[in-house]
């Protein structure tokens, strides 16, 4: 597995387009459930993301960074698919800074934990 710094862009489906694409998105995001329902409230809080993904690029796990690197929330959970996790993106490593030195798997694995303990929210 590799670990891949991925900027935030900020950008909702939703900004983009003539008024009838932005009235479609805004009667979809209220009518489809959500595949994670805890993003909408931290989704301004990330500046940075770390993907784990695997062989082929496809997302495997994600955390969401602030700007003063503290993780604001991270997926998959039994709550919540992810942003990256839930999509059909593929990372080409050529195009995102590696961080394989970053302890993701412990950092993930004690965001769980504290989840599953009641003691953080996502």
């Amino acid at each position: 597995m590799t670990i891949l710094h991925v900027p935030e862009q900020h950008r909702k489906p939703s900004d983009e387009g003539g008024l009838f694409l932005r009235a479609l998105a805004w009667v979809l995001l209220r009518v489809v459930p959500k595949a994670s329902p805890d993003y909408d409230r931290h989704f301004k809080e990330v500046a940075y993301w770390l993907v784990e993904v695997d062989a082929e690029g496809k997302a495997e796990r994600e955390i969401g960074f602030n700007t003063q690197h503290e993780p604001v929330f991270f997926a998959p959970t039994n709550r919540n698919c992810g942003l990256w996790t839930d999509s059909d993106r593929i990372f080409s490593r050529e195009q995102f800074e590696s961080r394989d030195d970053f302890p993701f798997d412990s950092t993930w694995n004690n965001l769980y934990a504290q989840t599953l303990q009641g003691t953080r929210s996502l």
